[in-house]
């Protein structure tokens, strides 16, 4: 009888064994499935967060590349120059290291941190990276006072401050490159290209406030 018992207590102690470790792998399963959900979530928000916050700003500037043929049209206006050269909102940084290549010492101010060290990774891949910086930065926090050449792909909205601001920092020697927008009372000294490729250069005279408008130049680009 005593045998008899002694192994019902060890088939229940066997079956207590189970139930517990059956109980500590769902739990060690729990909290393995648990991190990463978590870790998932956090690296979706890291990731998402640099392109989502601009949207949620009172001007927002978008990631759109330059195409190949706005690229060559920058470059065009900005022949028989030199020295600095910024570009405002400088995306994957294409434009910075196409001037880079030209002799430019040349320099990117972006908000996107991802596009920041893609840009910085591009540019040493490419052999530019003595020549080609780029920062993270709001552009409304930064001065364009050293800049002597501008490249701008802006939006309708931030425009008419972005030209308030320039004309309060640029020496009297600057260029500034506008691509798919104008500034709204700077009258352009020159144009190139068509449609999304069209681009607009203003010299320092435009600086000075005409007081003229360049309605022209925006119904080249977007005719009634």
């Amino acid at each position: 009888m005593s045998k008899v018992l002694q192994e019902d207590s060890h088939t229940q102690g066997i079956l207590h064994m189970n139930l517990d470790n059956d109980r500590s792998r769902k739990k060690i399963w729990g909290l393995l499935v648990t991190g990463i959900v978590g870790g998932t979530l956090v690296v979706l928000y890291a990731v998402a967060t640099p392109f989502i916050t601009p949207a949620l700003r009172k001007i927002c500037l978008p990631f759109v590349p330059a195409t190949s043929t706005q690229i060559e049209n920058v470059l065009k206006m900005l022949q028989y120059r030199s020295g600095s050269l910024v570009d405002i909102g400088s995306g994957d940084g294409r434009i910075v290291i196409a001037a880079a290549k030209e002799g430019f010492k040349a320099v990117g101010y972006e908000l996107n941190p991802w596009l920041v060290w893609y840009s910085r990774y591009r540019a040493w891949r490419e052999g530019m990276h003595h020549n080609a910086k780029f920062y993270i930065s709001d552009l409304w926090k930064v001065s364009f006072s050293q800049y002597t050449n501008v490249v701008v792909f802006g939006v309708p909205q931030m425009m008419p401050q972005l030209e308030k601001k320039l004309e309060e920092e640029l020496d009297h020697n600057a260029r500034v490159v506008a691509c798919r927008f104008p500034f709204p009372h700077w009258m352009p000294d020159h144009t190139t290209g068509e449609g999304i490729d069209l681009v607009w250069v203003y010299d320092s005279k435009a600086f000075k406030g005409s007081g003229k408008t360049c309605s022209e130049t925006v119904q080249k680009m977007h005719p009634l």
